[in-house]
Parts: structure tokens; C-alpha cells; sequence
């Protein structure tokens, strides 16, 4: 996986993380109707059907030629951070995060791109998200968070759970360097014409619907946080000395 220049930006909030002991770690999970959780959502767009609303389709589909012409991904978890039960509170960092998709459909690839305007399943389409979404840094990301698969018309992806690191996505998320609106999934263009499909949050198997697990500890007491940056200093210098 390829992570963006983000990775520098969110480098002090994985330091922070790599403190706690896994004694005072929690892991919490995000899936809609499990735990009275319903904050799921997600749909796809299909150029082929400019004006048609996929919001509550049992699948989701990434393609670069759907009909002749490419379809998008849009998913989003909404409600993941407060002090409520099952939520991620302020007193606590994330150490990692994982996004599990169910591969319905094996395909070519997809590129993960932070979404930077609002949508919502029951009205996003091609034409009302401005013919599809564009990854120039109005609606989407320029750089993706990452990207798996290839260019290509083979089936990169196999149907299969999916496993995703997010760990960097939800680390900015909380910092609140990236808006909350969840992510893009675009197809490789203009070669990625093998569709790759997932379960949606309508899927009737509910353990097959997307999965976000995060593991969190508790914010590192600031006599931590200096010994850790201490270390690392440490660390850096003896790197220089055995270059010298």
C-alpha cells in the first residue's frame, strides 16, 4: 500500500499511539446493525446511469467500464468519536484501525481517496455529484490514502474478506485534519475494467457488511510523551553517529 504525504503530517499522533501498553487498550467495532450501531453509509455512481440514486443496493461497485463507462464508491462512518458508549472519546488515541470489506465480486483494484464535500446515500448520482467524483483536491484527495490492485482487467482483488489498513485515515480523522466525509474508492483508469463489488450495509448477512475495528489506549501522560520523544532523539543521534 502507498500512503499520501498525510503520512507526515499525522507522524506525532503514531508516536503518541505506540506508548500505551496493550493491558489499557480497548478495540471497538463499527458495523451497521450490530451493537445498535447505524451509522454506515455507502452507495456508488455509475456514469452509464448519470441521475440514478444506488443508496440501498445490497452491493457497492468500483469500475472503470460499467456499461461502457465507470462507476465510483462512496463510504462513510458516521458517529465514531463521543463520549457515548461504544464511541471513541477524547481521552483515548487510536493505535490502529482496520477496514474489513466482503469482496462479492472479484476485480481489478481501487485507489482510497478522502472525500472533501458531503454526500448522502438517498440523493449522491454521477450528475448530482458533478459528473462523478473528481480527485483534484475540491471534492476528493488528489493523492489517495493508498491504493491496491492494478490497472488492469484481471481480478487483482479476489472475493474474499478485504482487509484495509486505516489506521492513518482515522488517526487524521480525529485530529481533524481530514473533514469527516468519509472516503472515495475510484477505479484505476482507464484500464481497471474488471468490476470489482463488496457487500453494502443493506447486505442481509449482517457479519458480511463493512467492518471498521479500531483499536484505541488512553492519551499518554505528558511525562510519557516527553520520555518518548526523548528516546527518539536518542535514537536519531546514535543513527547519525554510526553514519559518521
Amino acid at each position: 500500500m502507498r500512503h499520501s504525504i498525510a503520512t507526515a503530517i499525522a507522524a506525532p499522533l503514531l508516536v503518541l499511539a505506540a506508548a500505551p501498553s496493550l493491558a489499557s487498550q480497548t478495540t471497538l467495532t463499527f458495523q451497521h446493525g450490530i451493537n445498535g450501531y447505524a451509522g454506515t453509509a455507502d452507495t456508488y455512481l455509475r456514469a452509464s446511469e448519470p441521475d440514478t440514486v444506488f443508496g440501498g443496493e445490497s452491493e457497492v461497485s468500483i469500475d472503470a467500464s460499467d456499461g461502457g463507462m465507470p462507476s465510483q464508491a462512496l463510504l462513510r462512518f458516521d458517529n465514531l468519536f463521543g463520549s457515548g458508549a461504544g464511541q471513541i472519546g477524547a481521552d483515548r488515541v487510536i493505535v490502529s484501525a482496520t477496514l474489513r470489506l466482503f469482496i462479492t465480486s472479484a476485480g481489478s483494484g481501487m485507489r482510497v481517496h478522502e472525500m472533501l464535500v458531503p454526500w448522502t446515500e438517498g440523493t449522491a448520482s454521477w450528475t448530482s455529484m458533478g459528473d462523478g467524483i473528481q480527485a483534484d483536491g475540491s471534492e476528493a484527495t488528489t493523492l489517495p490514502l493508498f491504493e491496491l490492485g492494478a490497472n488492469d482487467g484481471s481480478a487483482n482483488i479476489p472475493e474474499e474478506p478485504l482487509t484495509l489498513d486505516m489506521t492513518l485515515a482515522l488517526q487524521r480523522l480525529q485530529a481533524g485534519l481530514a473533514s469527516g466525509h468519509g472516503w472515495a474508492l475510484l477505479p484505476f483508469m482507464p484500464d481497471g475494467t474488471n468490476g470489482l463489488d463488496f457487500a453494502s450495509r443493506e447486505w442481509a448477512e449482517i457479519a458480511d457488511r463493512p467492518l471498521l475495528t479500531v483499536v484505541t489506549a488512553p492519551v499518554p501522560e505528558p511525562a510519557t510523551v516527553v520520555s518518548m520523544f526523548a528516546g527518539l532523539a536518542l535514537l536519531g543521534a546514535l543513527a547519525k553517529r554510526r553514519r559518521g
